[in-house]
C-alpha cells in the first residue's frame, strides 16, 4: 500500500487560509486507469464541438458540492433521488437543479450520466452504513486523543458500497496523521481517506437551519459559498455583533454576498454619511444617518433642525456653496424626523383634490346636458297639464267656514 498526498483542483483555500487536503491511501490499479481512459476516449467521439447538451446537477449526502450529469432526453424531477457516480464512488444523490443546456467542449470531459432512479433498496442499503460510520467515528476520536493530534473529526462517510471510509476533519493547520491512518487501517480493515475541510464545508455537507428558519444556502443551492468580507455588513449599516452577522458555521453569512449589490445600488441614490449636502428645498447641513432600504436619510441642518429626507431631495454631486460653513455648536436641536420631506405620498392628496375638482366640473356639465336633453312629459288621457291639475286640486278641496264671533249679550 502506497501513501499518496493529493490536492484536488476544485478545492481552493478556505477562510482560514488552509488548503483542502485529500489524502488517498490506495492508488488506482492499472486496469482501473485503462478503463477510465477508454471511457474518456468514447466520450470524445460521441459529441461534436458546440453541440448542445442537457445537464442537471446532483448532490450527494455528506458532500458540500453538486456535480453535473448528462440526462439527454430523459426527464427528472427536482429533488428526485438517483443512483450516480460521484467523486467518491457510486451512491444515492438527489437532483439539485433544473435542466440546463451547455455547448460541448473538450474541457468538459469526462462527462458522467445518471445510472438509474434510486429504489427503496438502494436507499435502505445506504442507510445500513449509518451504524458503521458512527463506530468508525468513535474509533477515530479515540485514536486522536491517544496520539494528541490537533484536529476535530466532523463526520465520516462510507463510499464504494462500504469498501472505503472518508474521514472529514477541521484543523488550524496541516496535521501529520500518518500514524493515525496506520491504526485506522489495521482496526477497520478498509480503505481510508482523510480530508481536511473548512467550517463552511462542514455546514454545507451536514446541512443546517439558518436564523431565517430555512435551510442554509450553502447546503441547498449555492455552488460557490464564502468569499464574504467585513465590508459587506458595513455596507448594510449592520451592527458588527458576531451573533448577528455570523451564520451557524461561525463565519460571516453567505447571504450578505448576494445582497451586497442591492445595497450598493441604493447607496448611489443617497449622500454619504458624515458629508455636507444641500437638498432641493434649500436646506443645508450634515448627513447623520442613512435609511437604505426605504431610501431616506437624516440630516442636521445649519439651523439646528434634525430632518428626514427622501432620496428625491438629493442630487448626486450637489454640495453647499464654498463660502458656507456648518456651525460648530447649537443651543437647541429640534427633532423633526417624524415627517419625511419629499416623500411621494405627500403629493398624492393634492392630486386627489385636483382630480376631484375636475370630476365635479365634468359631472356638472353632464348634468346640464341631461337636463337639456330630457324630453317633456306628455299628460295622460283625462289629465290636464301640471298647473291646471294643481288648480283643480285646489278647487276640489273643501272650503273651511269661518265661525262668526258670538255677540255678547
Amino acid at each position: 500500500m502506497t501513501d499518496t498526498q493529493e490536492t484536488p483542483e476544485h478545492e481552493g483555500p478556505d477562510d482560514q487560509g488552509n488548503q483542502a487536503l485529500d489524502v488517498n491511501y490506495e492508488d488506482k490499479t492499472q486496469e482501473e486507469q485503462d478503463n477510465d481512459s477508454e471511457a474518456q476516449a468514447e466520450e470524445e467521439h460521441n459529441f461534436a464541438d458546440g453541440e448542445k447538451l442537457t445537464f442537471v446537477r446532483v448532490r450527494f449526502p455528506g458532500n458540500a458540492r453538486s456535480f453535473p450529469f448528462l440526462i439527454g432526453d430523459k426527464k427528472y424531477a427536482y429533488g428526485q433521488k438517483v443512483m450516480a457516480m460521484s467523486d467518491r464512488g457510486m451512491g444515492v444523490g438527489y437532483i439539485n437543479s433544473f435542466p440546463y443546456q451547455i455547448s460541448f467542449h473538450k474541457n468538459m470531459l469526462p462527462i458522467r450520466s445518471i445510472s438509474k432512479i434510486a429504489t427503496q433498496e438502494d436507499m435502505d442499503h445506504e442507510r445500513s452504513y449509518v451504524m458503521k460510520e458512527r463506530q468508525a467515528e468513535k474509533a477515530c476520536i479515540r485514536l486522536i486523543e491517544e496520539l494528541k493530534l490537533d484536529m476535530n473529526i466532523t463526520h465520516v462517510e462510507f463510499t464504494q458500497f462500504g469498501k472505503k471510509a472518508v474521514f472529514y476533519f477541521n484543523a488550524p493547520s496541516r496535521v501529520d496523521f500518518r500514524e493515525l491512518v496506520k491504526r485506522l487501517v489495521s482496526e477497520l480493515k478498509i480503505r481510508i481517506e482523510l480530508r481536511q475541510i473548512s467550517v463552511r464545508d462542514r455546514t454545507a455537507a451536514l446541512g443546517a437551519i439558518g436564523v431565517c428558519g430555512l435551510q442554509t444556502c450553502c447546503s441547498s443551492f449555492l455552488r460557490n459559498y464564502g468569499n464574504v468580507s467585513i465590508k459587506m455588513p458595513k455596507n448594510q449599516n449592520l451592527a458588527l455583533i458576531p451573533s448577528k452577522i455570523n451564520g451557524v458555521c461561525g463565519q460571516l453569512k453567505c447571504c450578505m454576498r448576494y445582497e451586497d449589490d442591492v445595497y450598493t445600488e441604493k447607496r448611489k441614490k443617497l449622500p454619504k454619511e458624515g458629508t455636507m449636502a444641500e437638498t432641493l428645498n434649500g436646506d443645508k447641513g450634515k448627513v447623520l444617518r442613512l435609511q437604505l432600504l426605504i431610501e431616506q436619510f437624516d440630516m442636521l441642518t445649519d439651523k439646528g433642525q434634525k430632518r428626514r429626507y427622501s432620496s428625491n431631495q438629493y442630487t448626486p454631486g450637489q454640495k453647499p456653496p464654498k463660502d458656507w460653513k456648518f456651525p460648530t455648536e447649537f443651543r437647541h436641536i429640534v427633532d423633526e424626523t417624524y415627517e419625511v420631506i419629499g416623500l411621494a405620498e405627500e403629493d398624492k392628496p393634492q392630486k386627489k383634490k385636483e382630480l376631484s375638482e375636475q370630476d365635479r366640473l365634468e359631472e356638472s356639465q353632464k348634468n346640464l346636458q341631461t337636463i337639456e336633453d330630457m324630453p317633456e312629459k306628455k299628460p295622460e288621457e283625462g289629465q290636464d297639464s301640471g298647473p291646471d291639475t294643481e288648480g283643480q286640486k285646489k278647487k276640489s278641496r273643501p272650503k273651511r267656514r269661518r265661525r262668526k264671533p258670538k255677540e255678547n249679550s
